[in-house]
C-alpha cells in the first residue's frame, strides 16, 4: 500500500522535503511507517520519537493500521507561551 507522509517544521527540515510517498506492506500500522522514514530520512531517526501522528487530519497514537493513500502528518511537539 502507498501512504502519502506530510512534514512539519523541524521534520520537515531534517527530512529535506515537505511530503513524499512511502510503499508499506498490507496492514501496516503507523509505527512502521515511522521506522522506514527514520532509515531513509536519518536526520529524522531521533526526532521522529517525540513527534505526533495524523492520519487523514486526526491524531492516532503510533500503532493504529493505515490503508491504503491515507495522509499521514508528522507534527513536532509544539510549545507556546
Amino acid at each position: 500500500m502507498d501512504v502519502r507522509v506530510r512534514f512539519f517544521a523541524t521534520l520537515r527540515d531534517a527530512a529535506g522535503t515537505e511530503e513524499c510517498w512511502l510503499a508499506l506492506a498490507s496492514g501496516a500500522r503507523g509505527v512502521e511507517a515511522k521506522t522506514t522514514l527514520a532509515a531513509r530520512h536519518p536526520r529524522l531517526a531521533g526526532l521522529v520519537e517525540y513527534a505526533r501522528l495524523a492520519i487523514n487530519q486526526e491524531y492516532q497514537p503510533w500503532d493504529t493500521p493505515l490503508q491504503d493513500g491515507d495522509e499521514l502528518a508528522l507534527i513536532p511537539p509544539v510549545s507556546g507561551g
